[in-house]
């Protein structure tokens, strides 16, 4: 049984690498008007002439999303209360993925009692502010009347489901953390059953979390996505891009538009035929 548990375990974290690796994949080679779909936010296309306007450097947009990642600044300016409990939340996520590393580094290094007090500190600390900061979230999105519309009922589900995975994982580290971390190999092959059922829910989680809402926020910052202000140029990267759709066939049709030809064609047409008045 506990041999089955962690082949899951290790299974789900393989599966999360895998699938991010391949969603992000997708992402980056997707044709370059579903970037400018993706894209949040207010944008510079909104401005007047932007290519002509200063654009950033990579090192200043790496800056700012250093900045974004660990103090959620669009949320501090946008609605400063739904931070508060959002960025307790982030924080204690934050401390229990360094705190899950600092485990698997040190578990064969520091002393039983050491790591124990050590861990059990840590671990309390980024659990709790996790853990209320999701309430806080819950709550808000609840709550608020703007923030509810965005939210149909499956992600109410969801975040129940995660506060579950958290206050188990608490009761866990809290009474088995020996056992859990720095003991025998031979203790991981037989745990508890709330343990067991903590790294199951994990489990399931990682493997949803690739195709979740969640994953969006990540492409907030790839370059393309959050910044794509680059001018097309001849003999830029945009320009090579949109000349390989312009060669893709044409597979639907409408008055205006004839299938059979390459999109190269078609914008051609469009340029020769003459604009009517509307009826």
């Amino acid at each position: 049984m506990g041999a089955m548990i962690l082949f899951i375990f290790y299974g789900s974290i393989l599966f999360f690498i895998l699938a991010t690796a391949l969603r992000v994949r997708r992402y980056v080679n997707a044709p370059v008007h579903l970037h400018w779909e993706l894209y949040k936010g207010s944008s510079i296309y909104e401005l007047t002439e932007w290519w002509t306007k200063i654009h950033n450097t990579f090192g200043k947009k790496l800056w700012s999303m250093v900045l974004d990642f660990l103090f959620l600044r669009e949320f501090y300016h946008r609605n400063r209360r739904f931070w508060y409990p959002l960025y307790a939340f982030h924080i204690g996520l934050y401390l229990l993925i360094l705190w899950h590393a600092w485990l698997f580094t040190v578990a064969g290094t520091l002393s039983t009692e050491t790591a124990s007090n050590m861990g059990l500190i840590w671990g309390h600390i980024a659990t709790g502010l996790a853990f209320f900061g999701g309430i806080g979230i819950l709550s808000e999105r609840l709550i608020d009347e703007d923030l509810r519309l965005y939210y149909p009922p499956i992600h109410y589900f969801k975040w129940v489901y995660l506060l579950f995975i958290i206050i188990v994982g608490f009761y866990s580290v809290h009474f088995y953390f020996g056992a859990l971390a720095f003991d025998s190999f031979e203790d991981k092959l037989h745990p508890t059953p709330i343990t067991a059922a903590h790294v199951l829910f994990a489990s399931v989680w990682l493997i949803y979390l690739p195709f979740s809402h969640v994953f969006q926020l990540f492409f907030r910052y790839y370059h393309y996505l959050r910044w794509d202000d680059v001018p097309n140029v001849r003999g830029s990267e945009i320009e090579r891009r949109i000349k390989e759709h312009l060669e893709r066939p044409t597979t639907w049709s409408a008055p205006h538009i004839q299938s059979g030809k390459r999109w190269r064609e078609v914008a051609s047409d469009l340029q020769q035929t003459p604009l009517t008045e509307p009826k």
